[in-house]
């Protein structure tokens, strides 16, 4: 998988918030490569973390829903939320996050990719289904899963100031909106390569859809309603070197939201399409299409 450049999707262009977010991104890429991250001070953790706020209010159209209506419209299962759309035959939660078969890579041997596979996967489980994360804010078990130098940067990152980057290292449910109990369902994949600065990096690429449950079930007009979808592009690296360095690093992250309150998406959390309900029922999505704002959310 190649890396992302989100600043230039067209659907950016016109978003003057998103222009703001992505020319710090890449002021702050410019000060720091990630192949000279061992060297840098805490505080340039934005030199490898490239990220654009903008993504997660840019509809992206990899679901849809399916129905015998005009409108794409259908009956909600609450037992089963999922059910009538694409999600319905993706994994259960940590089922979803797969690991490849480890082989060699570079000078990389196969127990070694095995392991940075593990740490990867536990990385992306953790940030996207734990709920002691996802629901509860706890970021402990988190930032436990890496580099010291960048835990520390991670403790900054979520200091309050940064909610919408933050919102692309981990997911947080708004408090106000209630996940069902069914585990989320999730697909994707992950591949290792050996990275320009000598270590081993693990390339990710998953979608996970929430299901919620509505405090007004009567009101809801159709799965998309109840179902929220989120898509995440991480580089991760397993470096070595001093006690601060040697470790998990996260180094950039590109993603997306679908179905989504915009408003608080824009704040950095997650709630389901069903609490802004002038957003337009029922949109039919084609899985192969590019990113557009069809979702109805606000440039």
């Amino acid at each position: 998988m190649d890396d992302y450049r989100i600043e230039d999707h067209p659907d950016l262009q016109d978003a003057g918030w998103a222009r703001n977010a992505v020319r710090r991104a890449e002021r702050e890429a410019r000060l720091g490569r990630v192949r000279r991250w061992p060297r840098l001070r805490r505080r340039r953790f934005w030199g490898g973390l490239a990220i654009a706020v903008a993504a997660v209010v840019l509809a992206w159209a990899v679901f849809e829903t399916q129905s015998d209506s005009p409108a794409g419209q259908r009956a909600v299962d609450l037992d089963e939320p999922f059910a009538g759309t694409a999600a319905a035959s993706w994994a259960d939660g940590e089922a979803g996050v797969v690991v490849p078969e480890p082989r060699q890579v570079g000078t990389f041997p196969a127990d070694q990719v095995a392991q940075a596979y593990a740490q990867v996967r536990q990385a992306v489980v953790t940030a996207r289904l734990d709920r002691r994360v996802v629901v509860e804010h706890d970021l402990e078990p988190f930032f436990g899963l890496f580099a010291p130098d960048l835990r520390d940067s991670l403790r900054v990152l979520f200091d309050g100031r940064n909610d919408g980057e933050a919102a692309l290292v981990v997911t947080r449910v708004d408090k106000d909106s209630r996940l069902a109990e069914v585990a989320p369902k999730v697909r994707g994949e992950m591949a290792a390569e050996a990275g320009p600065g000598g270590e081993l990096v693990v390339r990710t690429d998953y979608t996970f859809a929430y299901a919620f449950t509505p405090d007004r079930p009567e009101a809801v007009r159709g799965p998309m309603d109840v179902v929220a979808l989120s898509r995440f592009q991480v580089r991760y690296a397993v470096r070595t070197g001093d006690p601060g360095v040697a470790g998990l690093w996260a180094d950039a992250s590109t993603g997306s939201l679908h179905s989504i309150a915009c408003s608080t998406a824009k704040r950095g959390y997650l709630a389901p399409a069903f609490t802004e309900p002038s957003l337009p029922p029922g949109l039919d999505f084609d899985l192969g299409a590019p990113s557009s704002p069809a979702d109805g959310c606000p440039d």
